[in-house]
């Protein structure tokens, strides 16, 4: 084995070490910048190696005790071993890195806006059963096998409870053959939701009672199988308004930094001239309801492909008395379809996949003046905005917006400009 004392310069996304060894890159996890390490070559590759750190030799200040027991085999909490202001440094990093590697890397990115709460921020947990142990947990990283369960700081020590409860009173959810476990947390109480195999109506009236008598703050304990769907409505306030959301709809599991995320978009389609906007992507409707409370004066239009979602959006806009928006259900890839005019202002929130290609061609032939992109992933929106600058848009800002504090996941939203002569045609490119 190759084992090397190393100086370590810098982090890539995933807060992996970066040194060299003979001009050659190499990364090792759990690593900081400006620490030195004794360290084993466990792989060699063309252009890089990979290693593992045996023993520090010189530490950073900006290295701390993990909250998590379980950091090494879980890989949940990929940085809570560092301090916040450096786990922010790496998360900014990470999006220059990407914008680099997509040929922006004259596009500047601005400082990491930071989460209110490092921990206990999220409103939902999933973990998996394991049949053998008869016990819910978290599975390994890129595997099914699930890990013993000592709790996660990054949820409300509630939820934490719960899944011990169930898990030490392990004949309570046996008889119902589970899948997983999900909790999710709203302004009205924490929801259980048990994905079973088998329906068994007794054994199902016998877990609600006990979680129930057991913890307060429960306000609802589904449980469905394969051919019984339960569901519930949560509600919450977020940036003013009243949500309302069915309990298995996609919500962003950080509320408090969500809306500081809201607000950027707000300030951004401030700096926009504009009479009529799309929100593509938007799921039950926070972003476009934000910015249509925010802007009376302006038309809006919501197009998501679920749904639930879209009825949850409708509901949402006529409880908040907002009549300037309305919703649509179809592939965002279709919205000239739907509406002849192309809008001023669009908003895109995509999955982790980044825009398609179909949207990418759909969005360059509306060719809105502005363009407001949140995005979950910084590789696909790199891609994305390289294309978009390569048609006639100005990256105007770009700022990291840490949602998933002490993991390696991170949020930015970057605002684009049409500088480029307006497209009017509405053929497909």
């Amino acid at each position: 084995m190759e084992r090397f004392e190393a100086d370590f310069i810098d982090t890539n996304e995933n807060g992996t070490g970066i040194t060299r060894l003979d001009g050659m890159v190499v990364f090792v996890p759990g690593v900081l910048p400006g620490e030195r390490a004794e360290i084993e070559i466990t792989e060699r590759k063309k252009n890089y190696a990979a290693g593992k750190c045996l023993s520090l030799i010189r530490r950073s200040d900006h290295r701390i005790d993990s909250l998590c027991p379980d950091e090494d085999v879980c890989g949940g909490c990929s940085l809570g071993w560092v301090d916040y202001d450096e786990e922010n440094r790496i998360k900014a990093n990470a999006v220059r890195s990407a914008l680099r590697r997509a040929g922006l890397g004259d596009i500047p990115v601005g400082e990491t806006v930071s989460s209110p709460n490092r921990y206990g921020y999220r409103n939902k947990m999933t973990v998996h059963y394991d049949p053998g142990a008869q016990s819910f947990g978290y599975c390994r990283p890129e595997s099914n096998v699930v890990l013993p369960f000592r709790g996660c700081a990054l949820c409300p020590p509630v939820f934490s409870d719960i899944v011990c409860c169930l898990n030490d009173n392990s004949d309570l959810a046996a008889a119902l053959s589970p899948a997983s476990l999900s909790i999710r947390s709203a302004d009205d109480g924490v929801t259980v939701i048990l994905s079973c195999r088998e329906r068994n109506e007794r054994a199902s009236e016998t877990i609600r009672s006990a979680l129930k008598e057991r913890f307060s703050e429960i306000s609802h304990v589904l449980v469905s199988a394969p051919d019984h769907r339960e569901t519930a409505e949560l509600t919450d306030r977020i940036a003013g308004l009243d949500m309302h959301y069915s309990a298995e709809a996609f919500r962003q599991v950080n509320a408090s930094a969500f809306e500081r995320l809201l607000a950027m978009v707000c300030e951004e389609a401030a700096k926009a001239n504009f009479k009529t906007a799309a929100d593509l992507y938007c799921g039950s409707g926070v972003i476009g309801l934000t910015l249509a409370k925010a802007f009376p004066k302006a038309k809006f239009y919501g197009i998501e492909i679920n749904p639930d979602a879209v009825e949850d959006a409708k509901k949402n806009a006529a409880r908040n008395g907002i009549a300037n928006i309305r919703f649509f259900c179809g592939d965002s890839a279709s919205f000239r379809q739907r509406f002849p005019a192309s809008p001023d202002l669009v908003t895109v929130d995509p999955p982790r996949a980044g825009l398609s290609s179909s949207m990418r061609r759909e969005l360059l032939a509306l060719a809105p003046q502005n363009v407001i992109y949140v995005s979950c992933n910084p590789q696909t929106l790199a891609r994305d905005l390289a294309e978009l600058r390569n048609n006639g848009y100005r990256i105007a800002s770009v700022t990291p917006v840490n949602m998933f504090p002490a993991t390696k996941h991170i949020e930015t939203v970057a605002s684009l400009v049409r500088e480029a002569e307006r497209r009017i045609s509405h053929e497909p490119l």
